[in-house]
């Protein structure tokens, strides 16, 4: 028997930080041009939509005009779910990058890996005793499963997973890996060798109120200041005092677990790492990037940009990538806004990738200015963005879209022989009713109308029962599993007459849907009815056969549903 029917199925489907950063997260109309983060929001802002890739790409040919290979960055850390937030920073750079490309450069996109960072705190569903991993590098902490060879890899897994079924090119570095090959052994005696210099830098950044409030002598700090991080031996955490360095390759450090000592050559023993803010402009220089895209933590003024920048230029002698800042992504219709991987119920790209077709989620990335925040949907929202993605292609097919219009689709991966789209919402309508087989969906779309494709139903069936069994259960109804005797006592002689008619046409051969929408709304009819008490009468009509099937005043377009549902079900339940 047909059940699961769903109540969206309606007649239109089947027809048819300090002051300044506070202020700059608010409004974003300072204009921060004494900022190296400043610029990033000028070129994006005041682009509309799609043409914002232009401006960045503009102020990264302008900073970098000769290289051979334009290197566009991204990057996190894997202390949790790579949550849907995160993905900006790919999507960013991916368009700089097909710009790029499209301007005739030759252009990569590199994602890094920050899984040499140290385990900070036990994210919500892990088992509390792995507060024992603390401070150990994320490719030491076990999979909680065991089913990766880490904590790291685990969820390095499930988003290049995700970024393969995008088709979105990435160039992956796993620091743990490039740490420990010695690749950065120079850089890492090149900084502690201009410590010093380092500290100052560092100071710069800090306020004399805040270095009170954190104990901080600034002549102290610049003495003892050692800017790396030390993964002990001994205890594999890197809780550790630094006591003293060569000056070369070698340095002292003690175990405060253990209370051991120990000279090492971290060339040859490599346990060693700079700090974030150090190790992010030196993997500039390494890699040669020319742009990086940041959130809007790291964006506002004496953030993390700043300060990388500005160590790239004073530290490293090497300018640093034009940077975009961005806004965090929202999302509606699951409980919590902004998703922290740690923090437990974080959405992944791979649960969007769920509900949205892969070209539809870049789209939505890609269209709207970095600046300019947006919100993805679990809820029925989904149908307005299918819809307004199914426009635009539609206008790039007849040759109306805008070159911004036409580039976004393009960026974004779609063919521009791409079939004609079933809309969203009638996926997930008419998808209940044929129990999502496609081919039953195929004949039921022909038979009502609706111009789409084999392919497109293919595509979108499965993501839509996903979207409707895992985020919207509640719009699933069913027809009822035995008659609704209470709401039937209710009905009158005359309402029991109508319904009676309906069976008895039900029970006949009932030819095609038009002739079954046709018998619905003549049912109701009688001699000398004005126009307005007809549509009452129907819709008490409609109101009675719903109840009747599925316990509700309303529901699925009526003539459609009883067309495609158990017939014979149907005649048990209108039976009064």
């Amino acid at each position: 028997m047909r059940q699961n029917v769903l109540q969206i199925l309606t007649s239109q489907v089947i027809l048819g930080f300090h002051r300044k950063a506070f202020r700059w997260i608010v409004s974003q109309e300072n204009d921060y041009k004494t900022s190296s983060a400043s610029v990033l929001d000028e070129s994006a802002k005041a682009a509309p939509d799609g043409l914002w890739v232009g401006k960045v790409t503009d102020r990264v040919l302008a900073e970098f005009p000769d290289e051979d290979v334009y290197t566009c960055a991204a990057g996190i850390s894997p202390s949790g779910i790579v949550h849907f937030g995160n993905f900006r920073d790919v999507a960013t750079s991916h368009a700089v990058m097909n710009e790029l490309i499209a301007r005739g450069k030759k252009a990569r996109l590199l994602f890094s890996w920050d899984d040499y960072d140290r385990f900070r705190k036990v994210p919500v569903g892990i088992d509390p005793s792995y507060a024992k991993y603390i401070g150990m590098p994320l490719t030491e902490v076990p999979d909680p499963k065991g089913e990766y060879s880490s904590y790291a890899q685990r969820f390095e897994a499930e988003f290049e997973r995700s970024i393969k079924e995008l088709d979105i090119p990435l160039d992956y570095r796993y620091q743990t890996k490039e740490y420990k090959s010695g690749r950065y052994a120079e850089k890492v005696a090149f900084v502690l060798a201009n410590r010093k210099k380092a500290a100052d830098i560092q100071l710069q950044f800090k306020t004399d109120k805040g270095n009170q409030e954190k104990g901080i002598d600034p002549e102290e700090y610049r003495e003892t200041y050692f800017p790396v991080t030390v993964y002990s031996r001994f205890s594999r955490t890197d809780k550790v005092q630094v006591l003293s360095y060569d000056g070369g390759t070698k340095l002292t450090y003690r175990d405060i677990a253990t209370g051991k000592v120990e000279q090492i050559d971290f060339k040859e023993t490599p346990i060693v790492k700079l700090p974030w803010k150090l190790d992010w402009p030196m993997r500039w220089g390494e890699e040669g990037v020319n742009f990086e895209p940041g959130g809007k933590d790291h964006a506002t003024p004496g953030g993390s940009y700043d300060v990388a920048a500005t160590v790239s230029r004073e530290l490293f002698g090497r300018k640093p990538p034009v940077f975009q800042g961005y806004l965090f992504v929202g999302i509606q219709g699951v409980k919590g806004d902004k998703m922290s991987g740690s923090k437990g119920g974080a959405i992944s790209p791979g649960q969007l990738l769920e509900i949205y077709e892969p070209t539809l989620l870049k789209w939505l990335y890609m269209r709207r200015p970095p600046t300019q925040s947006f919100n993805l949907a679990f809820d029925t929202e989904v149908y307005r963005q299918y819809d307004e993605f199914d426009r635009e292609m539609a206008k790039v097919q007849k040759g109306e879209a805008s070159p911004a219009q036409q580039k976004i689709i393009h960026f974004s991966g779609v063919k521009k022989d791409f079939p004609t789209p079933i809309a969203f919402k009638q996926a997930v309508a008419l998808g209940q009713i044929t129990q999502w087989n496609a081919e039953k969906m195929r004949e039921l779309a022909d038979k009502s109308g609706i111009p789409c494709s084999a392919e497109s139903i293919a595509a979108r069936l499965l993501k839509a029962k996903n979207w409707l069994d895992t985020y919207n259960p509640q719009e699933i109804i069913a027809l009822r599993s035995i008659p609704n005797a209470d709401y039937a006592a209710s009905m009158d002689d005359k309402r029991r007459q109508q319904i009676g008619k309906l069976h008895a046409f039900l029970e006949g051969d009932v030819i095609s849907i038009a002739a079954l929408d046709e018998m619905l709304y003549s049912i109701p009819k009688a001699p000398g009815l004005a126009d307005k008490e007809l549509k009452a009468a129907q819709r008490s009509f409609f109101k009675d056969v719903y109840n009747l099937l599925i316990g509700k005043d309303a529901g699925p377009r009526l003539s459609t549903f009883l067309w495609a549902v158990d017939r014979k079900k149907v005649l048990s339940l209108l039976s009064v």
